[in-house]
């Protein structure tokens, strides 16, 4: 019986593992890099998306992103794990063993066992098949405690990086005792696959740490937040070395990240910058106000802080206004019906980790959730009288056009979308960064040129990608927006690697190659045939195995 295992590490970044392997600090990495075929790798037509994982699953990169928007309702919501079909559940005879596979559905039932219980971003509640192996799991072994409590952005604060980094490791070594459980249950596994996903958890609140260049490299927190990041890297390395003693000694092992880290330069123009850009361009009215940039620029630009006792969120409320907030929060409130709770310490790790969901696969279907909470959604009672608006996203900024027979309350005629296009290009390519007067937007993306009224298809018309080190901007004829205090310290790039040791392996470097080869290079170890889309990747291994 052919065995594979797969150990991802999610949103580890390559070359933070190169310098930590120079100074040896993660032999296990190091050593299956010397072993085995290695190469780097690049998911540069996906990782945008933020479903790079989804790629592995499936071998496909023809997915929407992680963000949905209703143009009958002017609703946006997150797109959780689709049923689309893994490749392990298209290999007749395989049984498996999958465990916090980012994306991963259990619409599928495969021979074996797949749970998600513990990683950053599921896509998919907490859930098993077989059904009762999470409840089983949290009672023999606990929960991941930083489960669902690694998105509070208070990296500003010493308490709450430890806190955090403390919780990681925790729940990394309790996850290792998991696979160690899960594995001994159903031994006669042909596919093992886990991702460790602590990397990005860090990554995204730790970044300012290995920040270079940012404006956030000498906070004071950095320092701490460095030693604490590289911590839980190494705790990866050793966590490895811990699932290799786990698996047979016939067994081949792939080891791989499908996308890396470095700093965040689009949460807050994307997030909170263009929203209200376009909000004044629309009503001639502010959401948020202007703040003083002479006395600012006079101070050297330094970074808006949120206060110790404040995490990212608390802190841009206080941006909109008290009194404003109070409003809108009251009306969510009656709206979904949440109840009031007491202020907690910031560092406090306070979301509830829920058991194991009840509900069958068949009533999860494709899970989906409101972006209500992010801010470019407080501007939502105004889209429907705007001729273009922010969608929310967690990566560049994106645009649409409220167009006539497309939106319910389209305001643009169908004649008038390239030049509604237009006009937001020129909006954007007349703001300037305050801290280096620099344009803001490095490149825009017309998504559905072609036809913008196809159905299916990117949510946005227009896709920014911006310049670096952006936390307000200026406009000759709206004014200033921001500073703003930086949300995630560490943002995503298409950065990878992968090794693959094992029987018959050769010990090369296979270059850079891309995250859709992956796919069929299990489906080859496993001795599968590949899948029929397959032809998107192509394996690492062949060439490795004539070389042996």
């Amino acid at each position: 019986m052919q065995r594979v295992a797969v150990i991802g590490l999610d949103a580890a970044e390559v070359e933070l593992v190169d310098e930590m392997i120079a100074a040896g600090s993660l032999p296990t990495l190091a050593r299956l890099r010397r072993s085995g075929a290695a190469c780097r790798l690049t998911s540069e037509a996906t990782w945008r998306s933020g479903r790079v994982w989804e790629t592995l699953l499936t071998g496909r990169a023809d997915f929407p992103g992680a963000a949905l928007f209703d143009p009958a309702t002017y609703d946006s919501f997150q797109l959780g794990s689709r049923r689309q079909t893994p490749f392990y559940a298209q290999a007749p005879g395989l049984r498996v063993v999958a465990l916090d596979v980012p994306y991963m559905s259990l619409w599928h039932d495969v021979p074996g066992a797949q749970v998600i219980w513990g990683g950053h971003d599921a896509g998919y509640p907490r859930a098993s098949r077989p059904a009762g192996l999470v409840r089983e799991i949290d009672a023999r072994f606990g929960v991941h405690p930083a489960f669902h409590n690694d998105f509070d952005c208070a990296w500003h604060h010493p308490p709450a990086i430890d806190t955090l980094a403390d919780a990681l490791l925790l729940g990394l070594r309790r996850r290792i005792d998991v696979i160690a459980w899960l594995l001994a249950k159903f031994p006669d596994w042909n596919l093992f696959m886990t991702v460790l996903s602590e990397a990005h958890s860090a990554g995204e609140m730790f970044w300012h740490g290995m920040a270079k260049g940012h404006p956030l490299e000498r906070h004071p927190t950095a320092d701490l937040a460095r030693r604490r990041l590289c911590e839980v890297y190494s705790e990866l390395d050793s966590s490895i070395e811990r699932i290799e003693r786990l698996l047979p000694p016939d067994t081949t092992l792939v080891v791989c990240s499908v996308h890396g880290m470095e700093s965040n330069h689009y949460d807050v123009p994307s997030m909170v910058l263009l929203p209200e850009l376009l909000y004044r361009e629309a009503t001639g009215q502010r959401l948020l106000p202007a703040n003083d940039l002479r006395s600012w620029r006079r101070r050297g630009c330094p970074p808006v802080l949120p206060a110790d006792d404040e995490k990212w969120n608390d802190a841009l409320r206080s941006q909109f206004g008290v009194r404003r907030w109070r409003a809108w929060w009251l009306a969510a409130r009656r709206a979904v019906g949440l109840k009031r709770s007491r202020r907690r310490a910031v560092e406090e790790l306070v979301v509830p980790i829920r058991p194991e969901c009840e509900e069958p696969p068949e009533q999860i279907a494709e899970p989906r959730w409101k972006l209500d909470w992010q801010s470019t959604c407080w501007y939502r009672p105004y889209w429907a009288k705007m001729r273009a608006f922010a969608l929310p996203v967690f990566y560049d900024g994106r645009v649409r056009i409220n167009l006539q027979g497309r939106e319910q309350a389209g305001l643009v005629p169908q004649e008038e979308y390239h030049a509604a296009c237009d006009a937001v290009e020129l909006l954007l390519a007349e703001c300037r960064n305050p801290r280096d007067g620099r344009p803001v937007l490095a490149e825009i993306e017309r998504a559905r040129a072609a036809d913008p009224l196809a159905k299916g298809g990117p949510d946005a018309d227009l896709v920014i990608t911006w310049n670096q080190n952006i936390d307000a901007v200026e406009h000759p004829r709206l004014g200033s927006i921001g500073p703003i205090p930086f949300r995630r310290t560490g943002g995503h790039t298409s950065r990878g690697f992968a090794s693959v040791t094992g029987p018959g392996i050769a010990a090369q470097d296979l270059g850079m190659r891309e995250a859709l080869d992956l796919t069929p290079t299990l489906l080859d170890l496993l001795g599968q045939p590949h899948l029929g889309h397959s032809h998107l990747g192509r394996s690492l291994l062949r060439p490795a195995r004539r070389a042996a």
